[in-house]
Order: C-alpha cells, then structure tokens, then sequence
C-alpha cells in the first residue's frame, strides 16, 4: 500500500542582488529541491543520501508542510497534503510526524518530560487528564525509559536520552509515517547504534513508515529498503537498497559510496576513504546540462548541454546520459 507519494516537489527560493548584469543586478533563485518525485509504502522505509546542502532537510520540511512548496504535489493516503485545511490537516500531523536531528535544541528547556510527551495527547485529545500519567509512562517505555524520568528536565539527560524523548514524542499519537531527520548526527558513535536498534524495534512492532535522511551510509544500508540519491536538489538515482549498494549506476553514487569509511578485518582498523572529487556547483548558478558534469570522471558529449530525466532502468530509475 502506497502511504506517501511526493510528485514533482519543487522549493525555489529568490536571492536578491544576485547575478551583476550590465542593467544593474539581477535577482536569482536558489533552487533547494527540483522537481523530486518519490514514494514510500506502508511499512518501509525510505532513505534519502547526498552531500551537505543537497536539500534533504528542506525536502522532509515540504513532506511535512511544515514550509510550503514553489509547487509540486504531497499525497498522503491520496490526499493531496497542500490542500488539506482545520480538521483534515490537524489529522495529517497526528499521522506524520518529525524527528529532527538536534535533540538538544528540539525539546523545551523549560518542560519536563512528562509535558514534552503529554503535549501531543492534550492537542489531538488522545487521553483523558486522569490518564495522562500512565499513558506517558507507556509511551516512555516503548523507547526504553522509566517513569523516574517524568518530572525531570532536558538538561539532566545526555545526547542519546533526549532523542530517546524525542523519539517518545513524535510516538505519542501513534504516528502511520515518520520523517527521521539526521537523527543521529549529534550523538556519539555507541549511542547511534542504540538509536538504530531501537528505530529498527519500533518498526517491527508498529508497522511505522520512515523516511530516514542521513549521510552515513552504512546506516542507511543496515536500515532502509529504498534510497533515492539527492544532488543539487535533485533524485539522482533511485532503487532497492540492495540493487543500490551492489551495483551503484549513477557516477555520483559510485563516488558517494566509494569514500564511505571501510573496516578492513585483516589490518584491524579502518580503510581510508576517497572524497567525493570536487566541490558542488552553488544551487544558484547551477551548470548547463548534468549539474554533476564538473565532477563527473565519466561525462561524456551531451553532459554539458542536456539536463538527463530520471528514467526507469532495470527496475529502479536514473539520471544519467550512460543510462538513458
């Protein structure tokens, strides 16, 4: 069952005083996501990967209608998400919800555990004042935390507690789909391995939908069932997690996947890994033709003047000359 379906999303935004012209200058546009199309089914998940600034973060955003889109169109069970106002739309943020990526910054320094979890209950009227307790302490326990922490404060937890709370939050109101943003960026190495089993455990037992946005590969390998390939606002490659990690098609993928740290069992340590060759083009003067033709080792005649689609190439889709 397809849950969500984003259909040619597109967020543009306008740069004043931009590109000097010989009439003064001229405003431009920065243009953050272009036209993406994807979809996650029920009980899946998701993976968007790409360099810094590639807009993956802007993309879970417009997912969420939490900015509105240049255009395009979110569908959420076959509703059109941009359309939805009072009632229908208060529906749809029970049903997704967010995990952003700095639990530090994302809960209230000022409200205790118990109002962080309880909050959702209080605005989609899921509980009744009298239960609130138990039913924050029963929620709490789906992320591994006891009801010791209900009158306790954000600052008294460490990195891997408070997205465990975060996590708890965003449960709350028994979410269908959950955007995970970065999610384990700002924690330590051994606490993103908790974060991951317990992300992996919520799915099994709930059935929750993900779209995961990370930049750790090997995650996104272990926990994903589909990943699209972002670069320059843009779905490079999209295919099964598999098919993606055994034979990457679009060159940018073969490089992102190249400069991912290995473990080497014979020398007992950590294989260094090659950098993505190159810097990425500014968003606002993007190159003719393939945005990664500056960097790609195998561009080719039509590279710089013809912009590839994303077309279906054995059973996953692609934006590349050598594919299309």
């Amino acid at each position: 069952m397809e849950l969500l379906k984003v259909t040619a999303l597109t967020k543009h935004y306008p740069v004043r005083g931009g590109i000097k012209t010989g009439f003064g200058r001229k405003d431009s546009l920065l243009r953050a996501v272009d036209g993406v199309d994807f979809s996650i089914e029920k009980d899946k998940v998701l993976a968007l990967v790409g360099e810094s600034g590639c807009g993956k973060s802007t993309l879970a955003r417009l997912v969420l209608r939490l900015i509105a889109p240049t255009s395009g169109e979110v569908s959420f069970k076959g509703q059109n998400v941009l359309n939805l106002r009072g009632d229908a739309l208060k529906a749809f943020r029970k049903s997704a919800q967010i995990i952003f990526q700095d639990p530090f910054a994302s809960l209230n320094p000022r409200r205790t555990v118990f109002d962080t979890v309880t909050e959702p209950l209080i605005i989609h009227k899921l509980a009744k004042k009298q239960d609130m307790k138990g039913a924050a302490v029963n929620i709490l326990s789906q992320v591994g935390l006891g009801p010791e922490v209900l009158n306790r404060y954000p600052h008294e937890f460490s990195g891997g507690q408070r997205q465990r709370i975060c996590i708890a939050r965003a449960l709350a109101v028994s979410p269908e789909l959950i955007v995970a943003d970065e999610p384990l960026s700002a924690l330590d190495v051994s606490i993103q391995a908790q974060i991951i089993n317990l992300l992996m455990d919520l799915k099994q037992k709930t059935g929750i939908s993900f779209l995961f946005i990370s930049h750790d590969l090997r995650v996104v390998h272990y926990l994903s069932d589909m990943v699209g390939v972002m670069y320059l606002g843009k779905i490079v490659e999209y295919a099964p997690t598999a098919d993606l990690f055994d034979q990457p098609l679009h060159p940018y993928t073969v490089m992102l996947l190249e400069s991912a740290p290995k473990i080497s069992a014979a020398q007992g340590g950590g294989e260094r890994a090659g950098a993505v060759k190159g810097e990425a083009p500014s968003p606002i003067n993007l190159p003719s033709g393939c945005p990664f033709h500056p960097r790609c080792p195998k561009k080719f005649e039509p590279c710089d003047r013809e912009v590839p689609a994303l077309r279906e190439y054995q059973g996953r889709r692609v934006a590349c000359h050598l594919w299309n």
